[in-house]
């Protein structure tokens, strides 16, 4: 039989086992199935982080009573709960102000009223305000702004072997965002009901009755 007739007749041949093409498919659709189902809960989660962020920040925006270490553990509590974080969840809140130059970005002055954190996070003193002043917003000479940050850490439920690579020192191996990873925000807010978010004893802030 010539070769060409051989060719055209496997060509034509509709017989298969469905066995064989589930066993050489199967293990294709669940990787597809898992890498999709990731892809989509990096981007809740993420979401859920900034989210959390802005909800805690709008609630001590409104807050006219004076706060402290008490008030802030539970603030870490509320944005924990929200962003379903394990025991490494941190929020860190500092108060600003701008005190001359106010319209130059670069050389304004800004001043350090607080600064508060949870989990031992480190805080800023006013040697650290070189490095935030080209992340904080523009102010009005005297207007003092909240800025908030939240920190959590992300576990992946799976990460596609295919789309692993070299691991690091802290977290598992994996491709982009389809990693544990860990999702810090910040939000800066103004003090909606008042001049100043006050901490108790700072600035001549009463203790939080």
């Amino acid at each position: 039989m010539e070769p060409h007739f051989s060719i055209r007749r496997f060509v034509r041949d509709e017989d298969a086992s469905l066995t064989v093409e589930m066993v050489l498919i199967l293990p294709l659709l669940i990787w597809g199935f898992l890498t999709v189902y990731t892809i989509f809960d990096v981007f809740r989660a993420r979401n859920l982080a900034l989210k959390g962020n802005y909800a805690i920040s709008d609630l001590m925006s409104r807050e006219t009573a004076s706060i402290n270490t008490t008030y802030l553990n539970g603030v870490r509590s509320v944005f924990r709960y929200l962003t379903q974080g394990d025991n490494d969840t941190w929020v860190r809140v500092t108060q600003l102000y701008c005190n001359g130059d106010c319209g130059d970005a670069d050389n304004r002055v800004l001043v350090l009223d607080w600064s508060r954190a949870t989990n031992g996070v480190d805080t800023y003193e006013s040697d650290d305000l070189d490095a935030l002043n080209s992340v904080v917003p523009l102010l009005g000479f005297g207007e003092r702004i909240v800025m908030v940050e939240t920190s959590v850490d992300y576990v992946a439920p799976f990460i596609p072997p295919m789309l692993k690579t070299v691991s690091t020192e802290n977290y598992e191996s994996g491709w982009g965002f389809m990693k544990n990873n860990t999702f810090i925000d910040t939000v800066f807010t103004e003090p909606r009901f008042g001049p100043q978010l006050c901490w108790e004893y700072v600035n001549s802030c009463p203790a939080r009755s």
